[in-house]
């Protein structure tokens, strides 16, 4: 599907709308300006299209994008002193400006996941020119130290959302500079380093002490989705690990060496508003790391006593009117726990209402049906209640269920402004599947190349997907 995003495609998508635009510390002048061969009634029709607010361009790895992509930053986004003014295939089909680089301020969300085929030195000019980002998605890219240090010095970027999963070229040092020291990641409220086995996020024991202690995304509690998978995390670090009061997804995977005790006094003392915990091939205690020894049965057995009843259980007492013996709320709103699928077989059909639903994607988690939102207060030991009747049926499908079926999404999404990665995959409003010459006359501000799930009527009408809190 990318093959269709060439240079007239990429001009449809952000030659848009009627602002002026300033140069980079220049006066204003129109983007319109920079393409002299398009006639009045071209330039009114552009001016009347809304511009862009998100942009997704996940997994777009054909040659025709990344040279459109070339050709549309060589064109548009580089200054003249920046490359040759003679050299013909730098030039792009429509000739080079002369005044200053064009910046897109409407854009706020952009996400290239999977987009390695992109030059590192185009996606520093591209990123560089959206200068009001707030959600940005860098996984899997060419994303290099210097270009992580530009978007650190620019001043101008205001992140509450960043994703840097199984970035290869970056260093644990250069991650660790941009989150402590720059103005755009202080705001930040989510933030994704995955790793996982094929790929180590590159942060040493050090630095990851040093990032949670300084960092101020870290220090000053904000954070809602967290996801640390496959760093040195320690028990020492987590006893200097700030409190986050409002996180609610944290990923902890790929930590052979993580006893279960620590991850648990972490929830219980500092994070006790998580509810969704990753522990794919994580801890000796499930049987990871060298020389465990550790059966299913004693796995499942370690997860139930050290995770499961300890955080998800209010504690115990003795009372002649609480039949059960249970008083109080638990210590933690832990209700779902990712699992690798051999410790999710091992768990068999689960133990009390705990249950296994299965992504259409292979993921699995442990979820809790009888725990759910209601009336903005998390409930449990819900009974005869649509919720946990609607997570029992998802448990039956066996993983036969809609793509957007799941828990803490490792894609940030950018159709949505808030909880991109929490509320995970809803609907585009945008499709590629509509012609680009009709795109352009649309009132649409969010351009996504991904498919989108299956969508009602009235939701494709409307642009306005029904709240799902639970997709990914």
């Amino acid at each position: 599907m990318d093959g269709a995003l060439n240079l007239a495609v990429m001009r449809e998508l952000f030659l848009r709308g009627s602002s002026s635009l300033p140069g980079r510390g220049r006066v204003a002048r129109s983007r319109f300006d920079t393409i002299p061969e398009e006639d009045m009634e071209e330039r009114e029709r552009r001016m009347d299209c809304v511009e862009l607010e998100a942009m997704d361009f996940t997994g777009c790895i054909s040659a025709v994008f990344v040279n459109a992509l070339t050709e549309f930053v060589n064109t548009f986004l580089i200054a003249p002193n920046e490359a040759e003014a003679d050299d013909e295939d730098s030039r792009g089909r429509f000739g080079r400006f002369t005044e200053e680089p064009l910046i897109f301020p409407s854009l706020q969300r952009l996400c290239l996941r999977g987009a390695k085929s992109i030059p590192s030195n185009v996606l520093n000019h591209f990123v560089l020119a959206l200068p009001s980002l707030t959600h940005l998605d860098l996984s899997a890219t060419r994303v290099t130290p210097e270009v992580l240090a530009t978007l650190g010095s620019s001043g101008r970027m205001h992140l509450h959302s960043l994703s840097l999963a199984k970035c290869i070229r970056l260093t644990g040092q250069s991650i660790c500079n941009f989150l402590i020291d720059s103005p755009a990641a202080r705001e930040l409220k989510e933030l994704n380093l995955y790793g996982d086995s094929t790929f180590f996020t590159p942060i040493t024991a050090d630095e990851l002490s040093d990032l949670v202690q300084r960092a101020p995304c870290f220090t000053k509690g904000e954070l809602e989705y967290l996801d640390i998978s496959s760093t040195p995390l320690t028990p020492a670090i987590l006893s200097v690990f700030p409190a986050q009061p409002k996180l609610r997804s944290l990923g902890l995977s790929f930590m052979p060496a993580l006893p279960l005790d620590a991850i648990a006094d972490f929830l219980r003392v500092k994070a006790n508003k998580v509810e969704i915990l990753t522990l794919i091939s994580t801890s000796p205690d499930l049987g990871y790391g060298l020389g465990t020894g550790i059966s299913p049965r004693q796995a499942s057995t370690a997860l139930h006593s050290k995770i499961i009843r300890p955080l998800s259980s209010p504690p115990f007492s003795f009372s002649l009117t609480s039949p059960t013996g249970l008083s109080g709320k638990a210590p933690t709103n832990l209700r779902i726990v990712e699992l690798a699928a051999p410790m999710l077989s091992g768990l068999g059909g689960g133990g009390g209402s705990w249950r296994i639903i299965r992504s259409k994607g292979g993921r699995g988690w442990y979820v809790d049906t009888a725990t759910g939102w209601c009336a903005g207060e998390l409930m449990r030991e819900l009974e005869d209640h649509p919720w946990r009747d609607e997570l029992q049926r998802l448990s039956d499908a066996n993983g036969n269920v809609a793509s957007g079926v799941g828990w803490h999404a490792r894609k940030m999404e950018v159709s949505i402004a808030e909880g991109s990665f929490l509320y995970g995959r809803l609907l585009t409003l945008l499709c590629l599947c509509r012609s680009f010459t009709d795109m352009a006359c649309l009132d649409v501000k969010t351009a996504c190349t991904v498919p989108c799930p299956s969508l009602t009527r009235d939701e494709w009408v409307s642009g306005r997907p029904s709240p799902r809190s639970d997709r990914s």
